[in-house]
C-alpha cells in the first residue's frame, strides 16, 4: 500500500475511534448487528422499505465493497428485486432502509448514485455503528464529503473507478461524472421536503429561502390525514415534520432503528443542525414519484407520535412517545369586497432559523386562498405574540398597501415577530401561539406626503422646530393639513442638519414585495438599540407603522437607513415626532437647517 493510501485509511480509522467509540463497542457485544468490520465484498443480504401504503417490503442487495477513509467506512452496495424496479432505483425516501445480511442489522442506506441507467440501483449505506452514536449525542452535524478508496476497483457508469467522491449535491456529483475519471461521484439520498397547502407561487418563495445541500423542497399533494397505523418498526415509513396542519411541510423517510422508545432513520443529516426538535409522524406513501431530477416518495403525514432530537452526519434520531415543543400559527382572512373569510392553523417547531422561513407561509396561504389574486390592494394587518416570559399579550396592528402584491406585502411584519419571540437579545421566551389576522380591500388607502415648510432654517439646541405639513390623500379633495412642533435636545450636535419628512415603515416602492421579503430572511437581524425587552416591546407594538409620518433631525453625514430600529436616531430623547395617519404614507421631503 502506498503512503497516500496508508495515511487515507489510518484517518479513517482515527476518525471512526474519535466519534464511535462507545457504539463500536455495542455493536462488537449485540449479536443482531454486524459490524462494518466482519463485511465483505460478495455478502447478499436484504433492505426493507414501504413504497405503498405502509406494507413495508423487502429487496434483495450485493455487497460491491467497503470505503476507505473520511468520514469513516461505508459499505457500497447494488440492489435488485421488484421493488427497486418499481421505483426506479434507490429514490428518496428510502433514505434510512434498513439493510441486514445473515439476518444482522449492518446498517441503512444513504447514498445514491443519482444518473438514470443501469447504475442507478447503486447505493451506499452507513454502518450501524457511525449511526448508534447519534443516539449518545454523537459529535458533528453537516454533510461528509471528499474522495474515499475503494477496498477494490468497480465499475461504475461504463468505467472502472478506484475511488468514490462523495458530494454535497447531485449537480456537483454530475460535475464530477462529466469528467469520465477513474472517480465515481455519489450524492447523499436527498431529502425530499413535501409541501403541501401552499400555491405554487408561495412555494416558489419557499423553495427560494428554504432550499440547501441537504433537503428539495417538493410541492406536494398530500399532507395530513388519518390512516390506519402500523406499529413502527425497522422499515416503518416515517415523517419528519416541520409544519403539520392546513399548511405542511415534511419529509417521507425510512425508520432504520428501534430499541425500545429511542429510534434512528434516514442514515443521513436533515439539515444536519446537531441538537434538533422535529416532530417524527407516521406516515402514508401513496406512490413513488419517478421524477427524473429526484424519484421521491409521495405521500401524508399522520399523527405525532414522537421527536427527532439529534440531527447528525450518520442518521436522525430521538425518542417515540415524547413530544416536540411546538407553537401555533392561525391566520384569518377577511376580504371586505366578497364577504371571503378563511381561517387556516399549523403546528410549527420552535425554531428561530425555520421558524422565521415558515409562518409567513401559513399567512400567506390563508391570503392566496381569500384573495385569490395577485395584484394591488390594501391589508391592514394585526399580529398578536403569546409566550411563557411575555410580561402581556403583544399586538402590532399596521396597513400594507401594494400596487404588485398586497398578500406578500401583508406578511412583510411576522419576520420581525417571529425574531421577538425566539432570538430576542433580553430573555427567553417559550412561544406558544401567533395570531395573524388580515383584512383586506382592493381599494387604494393611501396618501403622500405634499409638502413640508419650516418656518425658520435656524434653531437652537432645547429649542423647538415648527412643521408645517400637508399630506393628500390618494383621489380625495380633502387634505390634512397641520403644525407640528418638534423639539431639539440640548445636545444635538451643533451644524448642518437634515429634517427628514417620510413614512416610518420599512417598505420600499422600489423594490416588489417578494424581493423585500426574500431580503429581509435572508439578512441578519439588527443589533437592538433598546436595554430592556419592555422596550424592545413596545417599539414593536409601536413603532415602524406605515400609517406615521416620521419627522426627524439627522445631523448632516449620518447615513439613511431601511432598517426602521435604525431611522429612529437617539440623543437623550427623539429628536422628532410621529404624526399618525390612517393611510400607507408615501414620499418624502427632505430640508436643509442649522442647528447653534
Amino acid at each position: 500500500m502506498n503512503r497516500k493510501a496508508w495515511v487515507q485509511v489510518s484517518y479513517a480509522v482515527l476518525i471512526i475511534a474519535l466519534v464511535l467509540p462507545a457504539s463500536a463497542a455495542v455493536a462488537q457485544d449485540d449479536p443482531a448487528i454486524l459490524p462494518v468490520d466482519a463485511i465483505r465484498p460478495g455478502m447478499r443480504g436484504v433492505g426493507r422499505t414501504v413504497i405503498r401504503g405502509t406494507r413495508i417490503e423487502e429487496f434483495p442487495f450485493e455487497v460491491l465493497g467497503v470505503t476507505q477513509g473520511p468520514p469513516g467506512k461505508l459499505v457500497l452496495f447494488r440492489a435488485g428485486g421488484e421493488v427497486i424496479r418499481r421505483s426506479g432505483g434507490t429514490a428518496a425516501g428510502m433514505s434510512g432502509s434498513p439493510m441486514y445480511i445473515g439476518g444482522r442489522m449492518a446498517g441503512a442506506l444513504s447514498y445514491g448514485y443519482v444518473f438514470a441507467g443501469p447504475d442507478s440501483d447503486l447505493g451506499l449505506f452507513t454502518p450501524i455503528e457511525a449511526m448508534l452514536a447519534v443516539l449518545r449525542g454523537g459529535r458533528g452535524a453537516g454533510r461528509p464529503s471528499g474522495v474515499v478508496a475503494l477496498d477494490r476497483p468497480q465499475r461504475i457508469g461504463g468505467r472502472v473507478v478506484h475511488a468514490i467522491a462523495l458530494t454535497a449535491s447531485a449537480e456537483e456529483a454530475q460535475r464530477i461524472e462529466a469528467g469520465r475519471g477513474p472517480v465515481a461521484a455519489m450524492a447523499p439520498v436527498a431529502v425530499p421536503l413535501l409541501v403541501s397547502g401552499a400555491s405554487p407561487r408561495a412555494f416558489r418563495m419557499l423553495e427560494e429561502t428554504l432550499r440547501s445541500a441537504n433537503v428539495v423542497p417538493i410541492q406536494s399533494y398530500g399532507g395530513t390525514r388519518t390512516f390506519p397505523e402500523a406499529p413502527l418498526v425497522p422499515g416503518s415509513a416515517v415523517g419528519v415534520a416541520l409544519v403539520r396542519g392546513d399548511l405542511t411541510v415534511a419529509s417521507i423517510g425510512t425508520l432504520s432503528y428501534r430499541r425500545g422508545r429511542e429510534f434512528l432513520a434516514f442514515g443521513h443529516p436533515m439539515f444536519g443542525f446537531g441538537e434538533s426538535d422535529y416532530m417524527l409522524t407516521t406516515a402514508y406513501v401513496h406512490t413513488v414519484v419517478r421524477a427524473q431530477r429526484l424519484p421521491f416518495k409521495e405521500g401524508d403525514i399522520g399523527s405525532v407520535v414522537g421527536v427527532v432530537s439529534q440531527d447528525r452526519i450518520a442518521a436522525i434520531g430521538g425518542e417515540v412517545g415524547r413530544l416536540p415543543r411546538v407553537f401555533n400559527v392561525m391566520v384569518t382572512v377577511n376580504d371586505q369586497e366578497t364577504g371571503r373569510r378563511v381561517e387556516l392553523s399549523a403546528q410549527m417547531i420552535r425554531r428561530e432559523d425555520l421558524a422565521q422561513l415558515l409562518a409567513p407561509q401559513v399567512a400567506l396561504a390563508a391570503l392566496d386562498r381569500a384573495w385569490d389574486a395577485v395584484g394591488a390592494g390594501t391589508a391592514e394587518v394585526k399580529l398578536t405574540l403569546r409566550g411563557g416570559g411575555l410580561p402581556r399579550p403583544v399586538e402590532r396592528t399596521n396597513l400594507f398597501y401594494s400596487g404588485r402584491d398586497v398578500a406578500v406585502a401583508s406578511v412583510l411584519d411576522i419576520p420581525d415577530a417571529i425574531r421577538l419571540l425566539f432570538n430576542n437579545e433580553y430573555a427567553p421566551i417559550r412561544a406558544t401561539d401567533l395570531r395573524v389576522e388580515v383584512t383586506l380591500t382592493r381599494r387604494r388607502v393611501t396618501a403622500t406626503i405634499a409638502e413640508a415648510q419650516v418656518e425658520s432654517r435656524t434653531v437652537p439646541q432645547g429649542g423647538q422646530l415648527r412643521v408645517r405639513l400637508r399630506v393628500r390623500p390618494y383621489q380625495e379633495e380633502d387634505q390634512l393639513s397641520r403644525v407640528v412642533e418638534v423639539a431639539i435636545p440640548r445636545n444635538f450636535p451643533k451644524g448642518p442638519t437634515l429634517l427628514v419628512v417620510s413614512g416610518a415603515g420599512s417598505m420600499r416602492d422600489d423594490v416588489p414585495p417578494d424581493v423585500q421579503f426574500v431580503q429581509k430572511l435572508r439578512s441578519e437581524p439588527p443589533a437592538s438599540p433598546f436595554d430592556k425587552l419592555d422596550d424592545a416591546l413596545r417599539f414593536f407594538q409601536e413603532f415602524g407603522r406605515n400609517t406615521d409620518i416620521l419627522i426627524q433631525l439627522i445631523p448632516f453625514g449620518v447615513p439613511p437607513s431601511d432598517d426602521p430600529t435604525k431611522r429612529f436616531i437617539y440623543f437623550d430623547q427623539f429628536a422628532g415626532r410621529l404624526v399618525r395617519t390612517p393611510w400607507v404614507v408615501k414620499g418624502e421631503v427632505v430640508i436643509p437647517i442649522v442647528v447653534d
